[in-house]
Parts: C-alpha cells; structure tokens; sequence
C-alpha cells in the first residue's frame, strides 16, 4: 500500500513541478498554491480537529520546524527554476535527500534499518543525478556544477531532507496518539500548508521584496495554475505522509519518491522542450536501477 501511494504521488509531484517551472517561478506563487491547497483539502479536518488540537507541544514544533523547512525547499526551487531547466534543478533536488536524511535518521536515532544494499542503491540514485548536468563525458568538469540554478537546487535539497525528517516523526507521534494514517496523513498535510504559507509569506514580502499579487496574478490563467498546483502539491504530499506514517523507516519512502525524476526529465523534454544529452539519459538509467533495488 505505501510503494503504491508513492508511486501515485510521483506522477502528481513531477506535474506540480511541471506546472511551476511552465507557469510562474515566483516564491509568492508557491505560497498562493499552497494556501490554495490547503482550503481544498481542510474538510479533511472537520472530522478530527479536536484531536489535532490536543496534541502535545512536541508535535507543534515538529509543524514549525516543517514549515520552515518547506519554505527552504520552495525557495530553492522556485529560484533554481528561474535560471535552469526542469530536467537538471528537479532530478537534483529530488535525489541529494536521499543520502542526507538517512544521514539525519542516523544522527537522531544512532542506528538505522537500511542494508548495505540499499545503500549501495541510493548511492547509485545520487551518482545518476550528478551526471545530469554534464553534457558531454569529455567535457567534465567541476564548473558544470557551479551555477546558480545548482546552487539553488542544493538549497531545495537541504530544505527536502529536512521537512522530510521532521514530518515523519510527527505522523508517527500522530499515530501513537491513536489516529489512522489516512486521518494522520491528511490532516498533518492541512495544518503544515498553513505553516508554509505562514513561514512563506515574511519570507516573500521582506526578504525577497515579491509582491504578494502582482508577480502571480497578473497573466491570462493566473487563477487557475495557482489553483491547480497547489491541489498537486497538498494531495502529492498527503500521499507521501500516508505512506511514511505505514513504514518504520523514512529513508525507504525518500528513495522511492525519486521515481518521479525520470519522469520530470520527460516532462522537461517533450513539454517544455529542453534539450536533452547522452550523459543526460545515461544519469537518468542510472537512478532507475538504483529505484528498483530500493523498491526490492
């Protein structure tokens, strides 16, 4: 049941992706689809509310923590969307979280469940990635890496880790207080939107200068990207924290989220028509192999 959640959440996290990159790469854009998102998916609350309400301080600082990191990796992408191509700033800021959070499972908890073949695995994901932006093998180099859409895909990267390190110990606490994963899942991914759009909204105004309206709502279909991007963005992850909340161990459903990069590099090529290399398609082949020894 998590593998086939994850598998769904691909599809919609590399089309949410699609449509940002297509649409508008504003921070303020991601901020109105996340509120978007969030109003749609509220009756999810109605239900369980009280609940939510009572849950302990821990929880609370698990969702501000959440939604600073959100706001890490929204900033990140949004600005690496703005000077590099879907097909290079997705599939690195997918696949660099996942060497860092089983890095971070080790560090908080001293020991983690993974074998020395996933890890084999997912260093075969990271290596694909990496080989990504080089275009040609003869032509590798440091500098190929050395850009700001890189730079700012690291940033989203660092902000993935993090948000998904945190929000996994909040569903799991979510479920020792008795809620189910889907009543755990959905309604964390409720209340952490309006922490990012919280977190996302100073951040927006003071210290990137956007406004709030303008950079967003001033073309033909404004209304209705924002409005579709962020139903992608809160159900894709409503998806995922279902499916952490089902697993013991977050680096599994950290791995297997990278299916999507092959298919955001096929969005990035045949709709948004990038160019694509050899090396490109070799990185990509990489990660696939890598996906389905993590799926085993």
């Amino acid at each position: 049941m998590a593998i086939g959640l994850i598998l769904i959440s691909t599809l919609l996290h590399a089309g949410w992706n699609s449509m940002g990159k297509k649409s508008g790469t504003s921070i303020s854009f991601y901020m109105w689809a996340t509120a978007c998102g969030m109003l749609i998916f509220s009756p999810f609350l109605l239900e369980v509310w009280r609940d939510v309400v009572a849950m302990p301080a821990k929880f609370w600082w698990l969702i501000l923590a959440s939604g600073i990191c959100q706001t890490v990796y929204l900033v990140g992408l949004a600005k690496a969307y703005q000077g590099g191509d879907l097909s290079i700033v997705y599939p690195l800021a997918r696949a660099l979280p996942v060497l860092i959070v089983p890095l971070l499972v080790l560090g908080a908890y001293g020991h983690s469940l993974l074998s020395i073949e996933d890890i084999a695995a997912m260093l075969l994901i990271f290596a694909g990635a990496m080989v990504l932006p080089v275009r040609r093998w003869r032509e590798w180099h440091l500098r190929a890496y050395m850009t700001p859409a890189v730079g700012w895909a690291i940033v989203a990267a660092l902000g993935t880790a993090g948000y998904s390190f945190t929000d996994s110990a909040a569903v799991h606490l979510m479920r020792e207080e008795g809620f189910t994963a889907f009543q755990a899942g959905s309604a964390f991914a409720v209340v952490q939107a309006g922490g990012i759009v919280l977190c996302m909204l100073p951040v927006s105004l003071l210290l990137f200068k956007e406004s709030l309206f303008g950079t967003v709502f001033n073309r033909p279909g404004a209304i209705r990207s924002v409005a579709m991007t962020g139903l992608f963005i809160v159900g894709t992850y409503l998806l995922v924290l279902i499916s952490m909340s089902m697993v013991t161990e977050v680096s599994y459903v950290v791995a297997l989220r990278q299916l999507s990069i092959p298919i955001g590099v096929a969005i990035g090529v045949f709709w948004l028509k990038e160019s694509v290399s050899i090396t490109r398609m070799q990185g990509v082949s990489m990660m696939l192999i890598g996906l389905i020894f993590v799926s085993l």
